[in-house]
């Protein structure tokens, strides 16, 4: 198991570390490799592809990374032409979903090995949280509305809205949305807020 970590410290900007996991063994943690390949750095944390085998992270660079979990190689990197500030989202099946954060878009791509297709993109929507994704057919964003802040129920294969929830009086920033086994959804804001939804009754 290969764990990926930000190193800070004095570095001039935040590099991505891979550390290998040995159960039972001394040293229980061995270095793999460190990566600087991103400039500026990255911003947000790593995610691993399903077959572990790839790593997408988000650049100060207004671009999204893909390494090789390996070494740590770049295998491409996509222009976004927007700063995302959280992490992307990817699905078992290896659809990407990118945004979150001020003047950002809500973007799904696909990796079709040495680079990224633009699949759909949504304009006229700011995800201010990471996408998560609840199975193949729908995922969650919080996302600025004209009032304040929406849960925005999205078709990860094609970007459409499927529904909206207003967060009432919502106050802060989003911190998140989780979705449990039973379909439960929750997000979070800075300010202590939780809101939960649960399916409705068919």
């Amino acid at each position: 198991v290969t764990l990926l970590l930000f190193a800070f410290g004095s570095a001039k900007a935040a590099v991505l570390t891979a550390l290998q996991y040995h159960p039972g063994q001394t040293p229980l943690l061995t270095k793999e490799w460190t990566s600087d390949v991103v400039p500026g750095g990255v911003l947000g944390s790593p995610v691993l592809s399903a077959d572990g085998k790839t790593v997408y992270v988000t650049g100060r660079d207004r671009q999204l990374w893909a390494l090789n979990a390996v070494d740590g190689k770049p295998k491409w990197s996509l222009a976004l032409d927007f700063q995302p500030q959280t992490p992307p989202s990817v699905s078992p099946g290896g659809a990407i979903v990118v945004g979150g954060g001020p003047d950002t878009k809500l973007v799904g791509l696909s990796d079709v090995g040495d680079r990224a297709e633009v699949v759909w993109r949504r304009e006229d929507v700011t995800p201010l949280s990471t996408s998560s994704l609840a199975g193949g057919k729908v995922a969650y964003t919080v996302a600025a509305a004209p009032a304040g802040l929406n849960l925005l129920a999205f078709d990860p294969a094609d970007g459409r809205t499927l529904n909206s929830y207003p967060l009432p009086d919502a106050d802060g920033y989003p911190v998140g949305v989780s979705v449990s086994n039973d379909r439960r959804v929750v997000a979070a804001t800075s300010a202590g807020q939780v809101y939960s939804f649960a399916p409705a009754q068919s």
